[in-house]
């Protein structure tokens, strides 16, 4: 049994407050499951008003009709994308100097990234299933807190700079594409935004950059003290995110068939967007928020509907349905093994008891 400290140690990594924040948002969704069932009810009236005229045998047919060149693509980009959405729990581990080297931090990132990518909630489902994995390496359970706060900031410094990077260099072409959006495209395609954006995106990058150069002491705030990861860290969790971003938002882009004018970097500065608004939903996994955004934005011809809506199907079948079945069989396996070991270790304890 897991045991959990009482007694916080005096200096706290930069994480703490993170964790703290992160852990009471899934609860107030929890507390408002009308906000998620709402913007879920939305987004399912949105795909719905999209594919209200195409049959469902339609979409089966072009889900078949998916060139196989492109899935074979796609899916050889599937394995290094989970390799660095694994190298999350690293950079966490390195920056809290476990001792863990590599493939433990890797294994358990992956069975947990794997599981949370589809279930949504990856703060709380993904705290359980670690605090099954790493104290069973002598890690505390604070310190399992601490790594998935490490990881909500990673990942939220890869979106920002792939976000930032895309209205930096391919501001028309954005603007082109935002301005299409109902009732919103004249605010979203606005000049101020595009020069809003990315400015206070690379200024917040910056700012936590010359922290990491600059700062050596702790940063103190009321009673919590937060130590900085080095620029070592830092560099490592700029190039794991934004990685982890550029491949799947790549896996999705060579599988559609139109992409509305929008050019690659473009389109992985969209993603970066689309992502975000889907993790603000609440809803698990951000089905039907991603999809229905997505269809928005990318206009297709009515013709051309069911087309789209197919390949986002067969993207969230590759890049989150098959991992999740495969991480859940290897955390249940994991599970058996060290029931199993627990018990062989029980029964030799009793047997050399009786003797």
């Amino acid at each position: 049994m897991t045991r959990v400290e009482v007694d916080a140690p005096p200096t706290r990594a930069v994480t703490d407050i993170l964790v703290r924040v992160t852990l009471k948002l899934p609860t107030l969704k929890q507390l408002s499951p009308v906000f998620t069932i709402v913007v879920f009810g939305v987004a399912s009236w949105v795909i719905y008003d999209q594919l209200k005229a195409h049959p469902l045998g339609s979409i089966l047919e072009d889900l078949g009709s998916i060139p196989a060149e492109h899935l074979v693509l796609s899916a050889a980009l599937v394995l290094p994308g989970l390799l660095v959405l694994a190298a999350y729990d690293l950079v966490a581990c390195t920056y809290l100097k476990l001792g863990l080297g590599v493939l433990k931090p890797l294994l358990t990132g992956l069975m947990s990234y794997s599981i949370t990518n589809s279930t949504g909630h990856a703060v709380v489902v993904g705290g359980i299933l670690r605090l099954r994995v790493y104290p069973r390496w002598g890690v505390k359970a604070t310190q399992v807190g601490e790594i998935i706060g490490f990881g909500v900031l990673t990942y939220y410094i890869g979106l920002s700079f792939t976000a930032a990077m895309a209205f930096l260099f391919e501001g028309k072409d954005l603007q082109r594409i935002l301005a299409d959006v109902p009732r919103v495209g004249h605010l979203l395609s606005s000049d101020w935004l595009g020069i809003l954006v990315p400015v206070v995106l690379l200024g917040l990058i910056a700012v936590w950059g010359a922290l990491l150069v600059f700062r050596r002491k702790p940063i103190r705030f009321r009673s919590h003290t937060f130590q900085l990861p080095s620029p070592m860290v830092g560099l490592f969790q700029l190039a794991v995110s934004c990685a982890d971003l550029v491949i799947v938002s790549s896996v999705l882009f060579i599988m559609l068939p139109n992409h509305n004018g929008i050019n690659w970097l473009a389109f992985v500065g969209i993603f970066s967007v689309i992502q975000f608004a889907a993790l603000l939903s609440g809803v698990p996994g951000g089905i039907g928020v991603f999809s229905a955004i997505m269809l928005v934005v990318l206009q297709p011809p009515a013709d051309g509907q069911t087309e789209v809506f197919a390949v986002l199907i067969a993207f969230r079948a590759l890049y989150y349905l098959i991992p999740f079945a495969l991480g859940g069989l290897a955390f249940l396996g994991f599970v058996v093994v060290q029931n199993g070991r627990g018990i062989r270790k029980r029964v030799a304890e009793r047997a050399e008891g009786s003797t």
